[in-house]
């Protein structure tokens, strides 16, 4: 009972407090709680009835911004049919001498010339008599014109001074004239033991307001004639343009030009009464000045997001934003714009502290975030996305503050994303975009508004920030990516190309990207030498100037780009990979070039892109595709520094025999490779982990004569560097050449095969090749009867006709050659089979 007791209490008494010029006890109502519409006997305010109280702007009701210094008010339009009449239930007993005093003036409504006509009378009950009304004034008191607020008091009468409950009623009558009728306000009225006010205003601060603006606040509550007078303020010397009077007791001063910030300024003010005519003493104040609106990039911080809250947690069910002050002035964030994606709100007025949080909420939830620590209610507030959204905050004109990003995989796990946790910044004084450093709420509440994040980590140390990218787009243009974000700091000035090329503009993509446009278009296969000056990482540590090899590449013509090594048949545990080589003496441009294999019906399946933008291949150089580079490091170490690249899958390459396709950008077939184990060297006793290596550049990949295992001297597989296998040496002889003439076929010294290569003058030749022993016995057949290109090649790896491994010696190889018009050709040269010494 006690409580409930306490609450009604509570409750009557903030309804009539308000902010006056008297300090006694007292009942006030200043009108700025919400109006019931209800009319009388029923209460519109705690004891105030109206006759016909409205929720619009029509007989009584509640106005807002027309109150002493833009506070609500009550108003009362009279017209002809209605006027407005007004009773207040006041308690004299309560008081030892109470007065009553209250504002009012008028508002000029439409053309007419009626003014309004204020009366009041008293009574002891709602219901009975009321004495002869009385009227506040003349005719003249209140006519229909724009006016200032002016103070009244009211006589209480003797006979009911000493009355437990007493009514007064205020009639406002629509007066004579023509037209429309003045709409009657009033504020500020006070009841009770009224102590007047005997103390001076003074003046507790004065600092900026924005850059030409200062704010000057007062003890109490000053003249709202006197106190906007310009002649009242001099500023080193000069009065302000104009002044205003916010909040009672807040003056803002404006002058012509803008203020020097960190100038330490003199304020002079002089002849400023308080509402009860004290006076101000001439004052002066030295402060140093500073724009509470000019707030820089990341000096105000989004520092928590809560997109998805739920109902069944501690936390209110309600969206926020929190903000943090990671500067060191006070901020006033009137005007500042709030977005996401969809929609832009701005901001009321508001001051912050240097390290204060602050909560947005939407308009109607501020109440639920305040035992949280400081609250912003915002108007049209942006609704999140609980899927992903950009969130921003810029100045008044659009000049950007802060900005983040989120997506669902920023909760890092659906049970986060999905479970009604905020998402924070881990160190709000980075003073790089914090999207990537988005971390799910640890805190029990599975949030903290208002207060210290729970993943606060103020650690100053960062990732070392490393080129990750830099590559031509397009002949004019240049990306190029970091490991992490930089700051967005640079311009043309920052950015050297050698040889000459001038860069005409630069944007900043991404966080970690840097787009450079060029004035003129770079020459292709031309190495550039890019430096960048001046790039600072996320806490303003400059790191040393950047130099970077760059280059434009070509697009690859049919031939450029080949299927090099293969290795279908790795160790277990170890993966498979595609070599391809460039043998052209130009940089390949990769981007869009992709792996396949065919299906069981012989078309092209399983498209593996690879060439992600900017890949450059440089030229006759290398590049395995695999998808663990480090495992195939570790089983070919030889091969650790090759040119490798890491892919998240590779066609199906199947141990039995498939196809090696490789594709261009277009999708058409660029060249393919149909393998299997018997293209190994037939003396290998075990193929796994054991790759195809292509032997001639010039020879095509189907023919099974140019593939050859690799040598065991070189860990079986050269993966990202050149072939063990390869074959180099121009073609030097006469139709025919041999290389190595000596070679060992279980490759104890060198290459574990030979090569026989041919090249003819014109198309249309066949050709038989076999190899004799000295005794002239046949040993092996290479061709018989093949119709012959104008260049080829065969291998031999030391075998006759049955695989067998023939002895060290010499042997001839026999080719007979018909040309197109029947004449015969016969060429003999000698080959050394030699042996393991």
């Amino acid at each position: 009972m006690k409580k409930h007791f306490l609450k009604i209490l509570f409750f009557i008494s903030a309804s009539w407090i308000g902010v006056g010029s008297f300090h006694g006890y007292a009942q006030r109502q200043d009108f700025e709680t919400d109006f019931q519409p209800l009319s009388f006997p029923e209460e519109f305010l705690p004891a105030w009835f109206g006759n016909e109280v409205r929720a619009t702007s029509a007989r009584i009701f509640q106005m807002a911004g027309q109150g002493r210094n833009s506070s609500r008010a009550l108003a009362v339009q009279p017209i002809s049919s209605s006027d407005g009449k007004l009773w207040i239930r006041l308690t004299p007993a309560s008081f030892e001498n109470p007065e009553l005093v209250f504002y009012a003036k008028t508002l000029q409504n439409g053309t007419g010339t009626r003014p309004a006509l204020v009366f009041y009378s008293w009574g002891e009950s709602l219901e009975g008599d009321f004495s002869e009304p009385i009227q506040i004034g003349s005719n003249e008191e209140f006519l229909n014109e724009n006016r200032d607020f002016k103070r009244y008091s009211i006589d209480l009468p003797d006979d009911f001074k000493s009355s437990h409950e007493v009514y007064l009623s205020i009639d406002i009558r629509y007066g004579s004239g023509t037209g429309s009728a003045a709409r009657w306000v009033m504020d500020d009225f006070e009841f009770g033991d009224l102590v007047r006010d005997e103390t001076p205003p003074s003046v507790l601060e004065v600092k900026g307001y924005d850059s030409n603006s200062i704010l000057v606040q007062f003890s109490e509550k000053v003249d709202p004639v006197f106190s906007i007078l310009n002649l009242a303020y001099e500023l080193d010397g000069e009065n302000p343009e104009e002044v205003l009077l916010k909040n009672d007791s807040l003056a803002i001063a404006t002058f012509e030009q803008k203020l020097e910030i960190a100038k330490s300024y003199t304020l002079k003010i002089r002849q400023i009464p308080d509402l009860e005519g004290n006076f101000l003493q001439d004052t002066t104040v030295n402060f140093m000045f500073f724009d509470p609106t000019a707030i820089a990039e990341k000096a105000l911080v989004i520092n928590e997001i809560m997109p998805a809250p739920r109902a069944d947690q501690d936390l209110p069910n309600v969206e926020y934003i929190e903000l943090f002050h990671a500067g060191d002035q006070e901020f006033r964030l009137e005007g500042l714009m709030f977005s996401n994606s969809r929609s832009t709100t701005v901001l009321s007025e508001y001051w912050l502290r240097p390290g204060e949080h602050l909560i947005l909420t939407p308009e109607n939830e501020g109440t639920q975030f305040v035992e949280f620590g400081n609250v912003l209610a915002v108007k049209s507030w942006p609704t999140l996305l609980n899927s992903g959204d950009q969130i921003s905050l810029k100045s008044s004109d659009g000049v950007l503050i802060d900005q983040i990003s989120y997506s669902t995989s920023s909760w890092g796990g659906s049970e986060f994303a999905n479970g009604g946790y905020s998402l924070e910044v881990p160190n709000p004084f980075i003073l790089c975009d914090n999207t990537s450093q988005l971390l799910s709420s640890r805190a029990e509440a599975r949030g903290t508004p208002g207060v210290q994040n729970s993943v606060f980590d103020p650690s100053d140390s960062l990732e070392p920030l490393e080129l990750k990218a830099v590559f031509f787009k397009d002949s004019l243009t240049i990306f190029v990516e970091f490991s992490s974000p930089f700051l967005l700091s640079l311009s043309v000035k920052n950015v050297v190309i050698d040889p000459s090329l001038e860069v005409d503009s630069l944007t900043f993509p991404s966080a970690n990207l840097l787009s450079l446009f060029l004035k003129s278009p770079a020459k292709s296969n031309q190495t550039y030498q890019l430096e960048i000056k001046g790039i600072q990482d996320c806490l303003g540590n400059e790191i040393p100037n950047q130099i970077f090899p760059i280059v434009l590449p070509d697009i690859p013509r049919l031939g450029d780009l080949i299927i090099n090594e293969v290795l279908f048949n790795p160790r277990t545990g170890d993966p498979k990979f595609v070599e391809i080589k460039n043998t052209s003496q130009r940089f390949l441009n990769l981007e869009g070039w992709a792996l396949a294999n065919r299906n069981a019906a012989g078309e092209v399946d399983q498209k593996r892109l690879f060439g992600s933008q900017g890949l450059i291949l440089p030229p006759e150089s290398y590049l395995a595709i695999t998808t663990d580079l480090n495992a195939l490091k570790l089983s070919y170490p030889k091969s650790a520094q090759g040119n490798l690249l890491q892919i998240s899958s590779l066609p199906s390459y199947p141990i039995g025999g498939g196809t090696v396709i490789l594709l261009n950008p277009s999708g058409e077939l660029a060249e393919s490779f149909e393998y299997d184990e018997a293209l190994h060297h037939p003396l290998l006793r075990d193929p796994k982990g054991v790759s195809l290596e292509r032997i001639s550049d010039d020879s095509p990949a189907t023919l099974r004569s140019n593939w050859q295992s690799a040598s065991g001297n070189e860990d079986y597989a050269t993966p990202g560097r050149k072939n063990s296998q390869s074959l180099e040496v121009e073609f030097e002889s006469t139709l025919i050449q041999i290389d190595p003439e000596i070679f060992d076929p279980e490759g104890s010294s060198g290459v574990a095969f030979t090569s026989i290569r041919y090249e003819l003058s014109s198309p249309g030749w066949m050709g038989t090749f076999k190899i004799y022993s000295a005794a002239g016995q046949l040993i092996h057949t290479l061709a018989q009867n093949q119709i012959l290109g104008t260049t080829g090649l065969f291998t031999w790896q030391g075998t006759d006709s049955t695989g067998k491994l023939v002895r060290a010696g010499y042997y001839v190889l026999v080719a007979e050659l018909y040309e197109p018009d029947g004449n015969v050709k016969v060429i003999k040269k000698t080959i050394v089979v030699a042996t393991r010494l």
